[in-house]
């Protein structure tokens, strides 16, 4: 009985260790997902600026070009006051470019204010391009250091594969079957300790009579609330070491 329990105990400890190394695993494709994430999202910010920064410098030149049609305008009004004859005509025609100049230094203002606002673009994109290009440089070198862990832990779950395999061949067939059904019962968890008559899975007490009868370890004892198979850590045999697993 002590060597098949053991055994229990030795089954259940590999396949705590599986279950966290297959969390690992899995978890890997999410912490990928949130890294790129947070690059693409930086990414986006850079090319809303790029953007801004363009529409910026088209809105510049659109103004440029609309001033350059107001002095268009300007020089011909000029050109037509030769050709007056009233002096209502001739103040029209003042009037007329007056309001033109008025809608150039509008315009003229406009055009300083986009000049400002693309020069600070400007050297915010310079310091930002600079900026994906290192946070794509490290991504990349995240990326590959999470795959290269990703490696590391098949590895190491497939050598926890290759122990509970001779753990298994060490088993009676009716305890195996029973354990493997309870880790699929019951959360991943078919053996727990029993300490002070408390099952530290369930945490409720087992009878005194059992806890009796479970320190004597003379057979292999089940809780009778979850259920799983209990042993009682006093017990030096039951103190399973990670060189002991690696040893089997």
């Amino acid at each position: 009985m002590v060597e098949q329990l053991k055994c229990l105990i030795q089954f259940q400890i590999l396949e705590d260790k599986k279950s966290r190394l297959i969390r690992s695993c899995e978890d890997t494709p999410r912490r990928i997902a949130e890294l790129l994430k947070e690059f693409e999202q930086f990414e986006a910010e850079y090319r809303s600026r790029k953007a801004e920064y363009e529409h910026a410098k088209k809105m510049h030149r659109s103004l440029e070009q609309e001033i350059s049609d107001l002095e268009n305008k300007i020089r011909r009004s000029r050109e037509r006051m030769n050709e007056v004859k009233t002096n209502k005509e001739y103040q029209a025609i003042l009037k007329e470019i007056d309001d033109l100049k008025k809608e150039i230094t509008r315009k003229e203002d406009g055009t300083l204010e986009f000049m400002d606002r693309i020069e600070s673009l400007s050297r915010e994109l310079r310091d930002s391009e600079v900026e994906v290009g290192r946070r794509k440089k490290k991504l990349e070198e995240d990326k590959n250091a999470l795959e290269v862990e990703k490696e590391k832990l098949s590895g190491r779950l497939e050598h926890i594969e290759a122990l509970q395999r001779k753990v298994r061949e060490k088993m009676d067939p009716e305890i195996l079957k029973r354990s493997e059904f309870l880790l699929k019962k019951q959360a991943g968890i078919a053996v727990a300790a029993v300490e002070n008559g408390v099952c530290k899975v369930c945490n409720l007490n087992i009878p005194p009579q059992k806890f009796i009868e479970l320190q004597r370890d003379e057979t292999i004892h089940q809780c009778p609330h979850c259920h799983r198979f209990i042993y009682w850590p006093g017990h030096e045999a039951y103190c399973v070491h990670d060189e002991d697993l690696e040893n089997l």
